[in-house]
């Protein structure tokens, strides 16, 4: 079974300029999750339409998709996983992490990547303590993938609990990183 794992990180954000790129103690933030999925994936796809995120994911080891410009500022995440696995053969899984969730632990990204391979779950979604959907990381068959209807509307079979920040302002990158210096 082949499963990838992918990250996508824009430029711009409406919200916290740079967040992407921003420096979370000590590295870029998308550097951090990377890191992660570089350990636990044979193969690792960021999408980007900057040239500093594409750049640093290929020096460590990812494969870089630059995202055309009809794929970049408030879009959905269907459409830029679908232009991924233009890319891609032969894929069944894949594993998306969220760019700005820099917390969040590596055994559950690697938790769900095999909650996927071993079971016969579609679509897995993270959510908080609460159960409501996060998506810090949002696992799919390439077959939902392909066949996903409605873009705004997650229908996840598996949620799996993770307490890692969503980072899109100055106070989410605060509390982000007394949770990073609080482990």
């Amino acid at each position: 079974m082949k499963t990838i794992g992918l990250m996508i990180a824009k430029k711009d954000s409406n919200r916290l300029k740079d967040k992407n790129f921003k420096d979370f103690c000590g590295k870029p933030m998308f550097v951090w999750n990377l890191e992660k999925m570089l350990k636990i994936f044979d193969k690792v796809y960021v999408s980007s339409d900057h040239n500093f995120i594409l750049k640093k994911a290929e020096e460590m080891g990812a494969i870089a998709i630059k995202r055309p410009a009809e794929l970049c500022g408030e879009v959905p995440n269907i459409p830029v996983y679908r232009h991924i696995l233009e890319n891609v053969e032969n894929v069944e899984i894949i594993v998306a992490v969220q760019a700005n969730s820099p917390t969040i632990k590596e055994s559950l990204i690697k938790k769900a990547k095999d909650i996927m391979e071993k079971h016969d779950f579609e679509e897995l979604l993270t959510c908080h303590y609460d159960f409501k959907p996060y998506g810090s990381i949002w696992a799919m068959t390439t077959k939902r993938l392909k066949n996903y209807d409605n873009f705004y509307k997650q229908i996840p079979q598996i949620l799996l609990v993770d307490d890692s920040i969503d980072i899109h302002t100055e106070e989410d990158l605060g509390k982000a990183k007394n949770q990073y210096l609080s482990i």
